[in-house]
């Protein structure tokens, strides 16, 4: 096996991980309650090792290792600045607390997590998220009807209108959020390996105010920069290593 070779290959593929990521966070940079990807990558073992085999070892090549491998990606659940909008359904956490959204019907399979509080009034009464139409939630899985007219949300999440109760937003948040993955279109999915949800009692809500996207776009143009000079560092070790197995089948492979 040309080491070299699948080393490079290795990197090749773990930057295009990161540059796919990049851009990604790039892409959402205006996203309402998006939180940063964030790329880490470990060492692979050599083949014999890893797999357990007992080929013959090749100890001085195995000091080159085995490469790099691309971890799960994940994020990092820093608090985005708070951005006034004066409407009443947008709302905001402030603090580690994930609002509930799901269709309604008070299965907990059905119910995901987000940071995306702009809502309004769905066609049947209740509050719903104005992207994917979920109905926001309590802490019990149920909706939560909203009459027309002005409507009061307090700090604890309680939802109030003409001085009348009519239920109280569940602020929940996991005990290992390394741990959640994102389904897309601002929902994230509430993975046994998180932990159960439980109300957030340090967390507060904001009425008329928007969660900006934790991600910094001076730093991920930056990355990108790098990563693109990784790709191409990596690439030009490839060919030099299939050049150079080239010129060794040629040199030594010939039949005199």
């Amino acid at each position: 096996m040309n080491y070299g070779f699948y080393q490079s290959a290795a990197g090749l593929m773990s930057q295009a991980n990161r540059l796919q990521v990049s851009s990604n966070n790039l892409a959402n940079s205006e996203t309402v309650g998006f939180k940063a990807d964030q790329v880490t990558a470990s060492q692979r073992l050599p083949a014999r090792l890893e797999l357990g085999t007992a080929i013959d070892p090749q100890f001085m090549l195995e000091q080159l290792g085995g490469g790099q491998l691309a971890d799960p990606t994940r994020f990092a659940l820093s608090q985005g600045s708070l951005t006034p909008t004066n409407a009443e359904l947008d709302l905001a956490i402030d603090g580690n607390g994930f609002f509930l959204v799901g269709d309604g019907t008070g299965e907990a399979s059905r119910v995901h997590l987000t940071r995306d509080g702009r809502f309004t009034r769905d066609p049947e009464g209740d509050l719903a998220m104005m992207g994917t139409g979920m109905k926001v939630l309590d802490a019990r899985h149920r909706p939560i009807a909203i009459p027309v007219g002005e409507v009061t949300v307090g700090g604890d999440g309680l939802v109030s209108s003409g001085g009348e109760e009519l239920g109280r937003i569940a602020m929940m948040e996991v005990a290992d959020p390394s741990a959640l993955r994102k389904l897309g279109d601002g929902l994230i999915a509430p993975v046994p390996a998180a932990g159960t949800p439980e109300w957030s009692a340090g967390s507060t809500l904001w009425q008329g105010y928007l969660e900006s996207s934790t991600v910094e776009p001076v730093l991920e143009m930056a990355g990108l920069v790098s990563i693109s000079r990784a790709l191409e560092a990596n690439a030009k070790l490839m060919q030099a290593q299939d050049l150079l197995m080239g010129q060794v089948i040629n040199t030594y492979g010939k039949v005199t």
